[in-house]
């Protein structure tokens, strides 16, 4: 196993969509950026999803819990692909989606806010380690599966690249997870075949 730093994209527009974009292929081969559970935390944290003790797993915890979230990344990449193929929704995703759910409470209250004189607080939440980051996970999940419109989920054009994205460009017309990347590897490639034929 590489030691290698987590090299984390945050091009999917949404943090669902960045979590299926733990897999990828930054050089070619697809490769999971997500290898311990200490990546997971430090995923989660520069996605703003949360940091801190309550997201802890003990050593002993460590490989089934992040067992755990990959799973629910690979369920969840299959709806992907079958929201891109105009599939429904998996029935037994969506019941494992509300289990990870249903294991959270919380309570919210009215509090001074320092941008507005009033705002709807929500408690910590009770839950702690592997249980926490899915319930995490699948509120972003099922925020993204009811919120947004699902015509506009789309996959990086770019040859090999398997990044997904939420188009929320005016036009909707978005091809590429990267201008400065795979759109920018598309133009040239396109160039050198033009520059070919005109030698050939």
């Amino acid at each position: 196993m590489s030691n290698a730093a987590a090299e984390f994209v945050f091009l999917g527009e949404h943090p669902a969509l960045d979590f299926a974009n733990t897999l990828y292929a930054p050089h070619g081969e697809l490769a999971d950026q997500l290898r311990s559970w200490p990546d997971l935390l430090k995923w989660l944290g520069e996605a703003n999803l949360g940091e801190g003790p309550a997201l802890e797993v003990s050593k002993a915890e460590a490989n089934t819990a992040l067992a755990a979230v990959l799973a629910l990344r690979a369920a969840w990449t299959k709806q992907i692909t079958g929201i891109l193929a105009a599939k429904p929704i998996s029935k037994d995703f969506l019941r494992t989606l509300n289990a990870a759910l249903e294991k959270d409470h919380f309570t919210e209250a009215v509090a001074p806010a320092a941008e507005t004189p009033l705002a709807l607080v929500r408690a910590d939440s009770r839950l702690r380690g592997v249980e926490r980051v899915l319930a995490i996970l699948a509120r972003q999940i099922a925020a993204f599966l009811t919120e947004c419109n699902h015509d506009y989920l789309r996959q990086c054009a770019g040859h090999g690249c398997v990044l997904f994205f939420y188009d929320t460009t005016k036009n909707h017309r978005r091809q590429w997870c990267s201008a400065a990347a795979c759109g920018n590897r598309h133009k040239v490639a396109a160039f050198r075949e033009r520059q070919a034929k005109k030698d050939g």
